[in-house]
């Protein structure tokens, strides 16, 4: 026992030998040491089910949340778009405004689609008589019977309308009375323009042009003009100066009185 209380007496500490010699301890790599991490107590399976549950509904949450914001960045983006679309197609010339539901203007050598319509003839010639020269020798006189063949009464009237113009173009309507006892099924209107008219776009009809005349044939929904009844159609037109009335109204090859 007295040996192994000198030995325990000759031993001496490594914070003592420091003391003594008033050196430094160092770690073998060099710098400070690094403190201590404490060491993580053992989770149960509860614990570690439990913390994924929270890590999964962490995640869950951060999506859920760059989902709201890539919607409202899209919704925001479809708004401003859509105002921009709106902007561009109400902002146009009068032409465009004023002009309802346009129907495509058919060229002029494409056939009409109502293969029944004839194509109008031409104008009907109005006679003209001639004041003869007068002579020193009275002319006879004689009294001639009424002509018991009397022109009969035009079955339609036509009243053309320019409701709206500006520079370069105008807005007009066309409305057709059938005054006979027939009904014309299907009707095509024909009239001439006397100033370079050119019709752009048509409405309740189907529009065709060749130099100044033009035609007109009845659209789907309005291919019978009953005895008495009126029709009426539209259309969009330009001008190169003048815009003077036409005339040589026909229907379906009949003279029509302008109204």
């Amino acid at each position: 026992m007295a040996r192994r209380a000198r030995r325990d007496d000759d031993e001496i500490t490594v914070d003592e030998l420091l003391k003594q010699t008033g050196a430094t301890a160092r770690p073998l790599t060099g710098g400070s040491l690094p403190p201590r991490a404490p060491v993580p107590e053992a989770m149960s399976p509860e614990e570690r089910i439990e913390q994924r549950a929270r890590e999964a509904a962490a995640a869950q949450q951060r999506a859920g949340t760059r989902i709201r914001w890539a919607s409202a960045i899209c919704g925001a983006v479809v708004v401003l778009g859509s105002v921009v679309v709106i902007l561009v197609t109400t902002t146009g010339s009068p032409e465009r405004e004023a002009s309802p539901a346009l129907m495509p203007l058919l060229p002029a050598t494409t056939p009409s689609p109502v293969t029944s319509a004839k194509a109008p003839p031409s104008p009907t010639p109005i006679p003209t008589v001639m004041a003869g020269r007068q002579t020193s020798t009275p002319a006879k006189t004689t009294t001639s019977a009424p002509s018991s063949a009397a022109a009969p009464p035009a079955p339609c009237s036509v009243r053309f309308t320019v409701q709206d113009q500006w520079d370069d173009g105008f807005t007009a309507a066309v409305a057709i009375t059938n005054k006979g006892t027939k009904a014309f099924s299907p009707w095509t209107l024909s009239w001439t323009f006397a100033a370079g008219q050119r019709v752009t776009h048509g409405w309740d009809g189907d529009y065709g042009q060749s130099g100044g005349r033009v035609t007109v044939n009845a659209a789907d929904w309005n291919t019978t003009l009953a005895p008495g009844a009126t029709v009426t159609t539209g259309f969009n037109g330009s001008i190169r100066g003048g815009n003077p009335a036409p005339g040589a109204f026909t229907l379906n090859g009949a003279a029509c009185d302008a109204g």
